[in-house]
């Protein structure tokens, strides 16, 4: 059996895809040099099947990071005439780093294990006063440990499985119109704010939270099955199905609940405690492998994600002066995903000790939320992606392999004239006298009847990973 130490250390620069996970992130799976065919490191989540796939024992080490742009131009609504006039534009660019460090060891070419200690690229929520009721920053991040397992069941069929630890870490932060809460009531979009009505979005009817909850680790366990399958000589399939934590509906993250209380209400801080409630999804990777030259393979990727489990971040928030100061017990934060499908393919050398190998992908994203449900909390169209990597054996030192691949990801940009997003619902709402059977009412019921989110939406990312690899004999 050969032997080897793998060092690599990657980064990557751009916007996480819509939900930031192993299996989402744009470095891995469909990024040159990974997939659900490649033993790699990053298989032990991806398809720890996979990682049969070769003798090589290895120690993997590597660091993420993750920068974010976003652009919005924003079109604000007059609540009697239903007019849009042109808004405030909001550039925001936001960095989330990572890392990962990974053992893999096999046996007799038979089992294989591995475990890994890992910190997921984050999703980073956009932040920027314009934005404030939709999102004023905050993230949402995953940890993990995992502990992996292959078995060779046949000479073409191989089996794994990993069990992660996964915990994740939410912050939110966003603003509530206190004026619009109470309609054209006491308090509401009629009354004195500064001398004037308070209309909508005014500054002195903004009240702030900041929220910070996490799950438990061991509340928050992952399964990732995977099988590859060799079709013929050096022609692979792999499948890779990665499971909600503990197969649960809904997960709960606990953690605490800061209040900034509006300007026309003192503006003190209030402190509490806070639950949200998160339906994680389940995704499917997979990957078709064929040899069509002496040294050239074509990958075909593919992956689907549930997203359409994840319609809003329930939060609830308890506390003896919550009650007191009209704080709501309970509020839905809209995320409105729908699931989104990835396809990729292209070509990659393959490794022979060669001095330069070289690899190339394109493929499609479908989008994963509606444009009139755009936000900035989900800006997520259909997109196009472009994968380059290049390898370097060191001359000289051949067990020295320095590794870089580049993806990009292009979003056409989106334009929201008719946004889900409506203060006239939580209006109607209220002058109908809470009938939960009006379309006002169901809109407030999902967080929808909250100043509105027409504008247009514009993003890009950029994803590099830089490795290196010391092989050992």
């Amino acid at each position: 059996m050969s032997r080897a130490i793998c060092i690599s250390v990657a980064c990557a620069w751009g916007i996480p895809a819509a939900l930031a996970s192993p299996h989402s992130d744009p470095t891995t799976g469909r990024a040159v040099f990974t997939g659900a065919t490649l033993p790699s490191a990053t298989s032990i989540e991806l398809n720890p099947a996979a990682l049969g796939l070769t003798e090589v024992d290895e120690i993997y080490l590597g660091g993420t990071a993750v920068v974010d742009r976003v652009v919005v131009d924003r079109q604000l609504l007059d609540i009697d005439s239903g007019a849009l006039s042109a808004g405030p534009s909001v550039h925001d660019v936001t960095l989330s780093p990572g890392g990962m460090l990974a053992g893999i060891v096999h046996f007799k070419d038979r089992v294989t294990v591995a475990g890994a200690l890992r910190v997921g690229p984050g999703e980073v929520f956009p932040s920027g006063e314009a934005l404030r009721y939709h999102s004023l920053g905050g993230s949402q991040r995953t940890y993990g440990i995992v502990a992996a397992t292959e078995v060779r069941i046949t000479n073409e069929v191989l089996l794994g499985v990993s069990f992660a630890g996964q915990p994740t870490y939410l912050k939110l932060r966003y603003a509530r119109d206190t004026a619009l809460e109470a309609g054209h009531g006491a308090r509401g979009v009629d009354s004195d704010c500064g001398g004037a009505p308070c209309g909508v979005e005014n500054p002195a009817a903004t009240e702030r939270y900041d929220i910070n909850v996490h799950s438990a680790w061991l509340s928050a366990i992952t399964i990732n099955i995977g099988l590859v399958v060799q079709l013929g000589h050096e022609m692979w399939i792999g499948l890779a199905y990665h499971t909600a934590p503990n197969l649960d509906v809904q997960n709960e993250l606990d953690g605490t609940m800061d209040v900034t209380r509006a300007p026309r209400d003192g503006g003190g801080v209030l402190h509490g405690g806070a639950t949200v409630n998160i339906s994680h999804p389940a995704s499917v990777d997979s990957e078709f492998r064929a040899r069509v030259a002496p040294q050239l393979d074509l990958h075909v990727g593919f992956r689907w994600e549930d997203l359409s489990r994840l319609a809003a971040y329930d939060v609830r928030g308890y506390g003896s002066t919550f009650t007191a100061a009209g704080i709501p017990e309970w509020t839905e934060r809209p995320r409105g995903f729908h699931d989104p499908f990835a396809l990729w393919a292209g070509v990659e050398q393959a490794d022979a000790g060669e001095t330069w190998r070289f690899g190339g992908r394109l493929g499609i994203e479908t989008s994963s939320v509606r444009d009139d449900r755009t936000s900035a909390m989900a800006i997520a169209p259909t997109s196009l992606t472009a994968d380059l990597g290049v390898q370097l054996r060191l001359p000289g030192a051949p067990n020295v392999i320095a590794q870089l691949s580049y993806g990009f990801q292009y979003f056409p940009s989106v334009s929201v004239r008719d946004s889900a997003f409506d203060p006239r619902d939580r209006i109607d709402c209220i002058k109908s006298g809470y009938d939960y059977s009006t379309a006002g009412c169901e809109a407030t019921r999902l967080g929808y009847a909250i100043p509105t989110a027409d504008g247009d939406y514009s993003r890009m990312e950029h994803a590099f990973r830089l490795g290196v690899r010391f092989v050992l004999p």
